[in-house]
């Protein structure tokens, strides 16, 4: 499968509009599970929190056009980004779509000057995404400070890297 991986702009209304659809569909998927309060708001003011100077937002299509999948790069403290929302359709995966959204997500992020990055996932029902992040040399890690340990959330897996 061909596809193309493109930056997110603000001046883009197609764009916004394909990227929004795609995290309405990855919030539709993880239901009750996660997002279920930040995530609207975060659709509603894309591309932030993921836009230049401190982020990326990037799309994927496919040799048509059809937006495939998304993934965010946003900072998270001055040297360390978090890399979120990564979501490739159901009818698009198992070609390696995930992967080429993650090592462009990685590659953005050496770019804007980060030094660590890191992902939270969910192990129980995200096993796929779990596997690629290892595969791509992330490792379990402490909760950031700033998380709400409070939350009543399933088990998450917190994961960086150094870039």
């Amino acid at each position: 499968m061909q596809h193309y991986i493109s930056v997110v702009e603000r001046v883009d209304p197609v764009a916004l509009d394909d990227a929004r659809r795609l995290f309405e569909e990855y919030q539709r998927l993880l239901g009750e599970q996660m997002c279920s309060y930040t995530l609207p708001g975060e659709i509603a003011s894309l591309p932030a929190p993921y836009e230049r100077p401190t982020g990326v937002l990037l799309l994927a299509r496919d040799e048509s056009g059809e937006a495939l999948g998304c993934v965010g790069v946003r900072q998270h403290m001055p040297q360390t980004c978090e890399i979120k929302r990564l979501f490739v359709r159901p009818d698009a995966r198992g070609h390696g779509l995930g992967r080429a959204l993650m090592r462009a997500a990685l590659d953005h992020a050496r770019v804007i000057g980060y030094i660590e990055a890191r992902v939270i996932t969910l192990p129980d029902s995200m096993v796929a995404a779990l596997r690629l992040y290892r595969a791509l040399g992330f490792r379990e890690a402490e909760p950031p400070e700033d998380f709400d340990r409070t939350q009543d959330v399933p088990t998450l897996a917190f994961m960086s890297r150094r870039l």
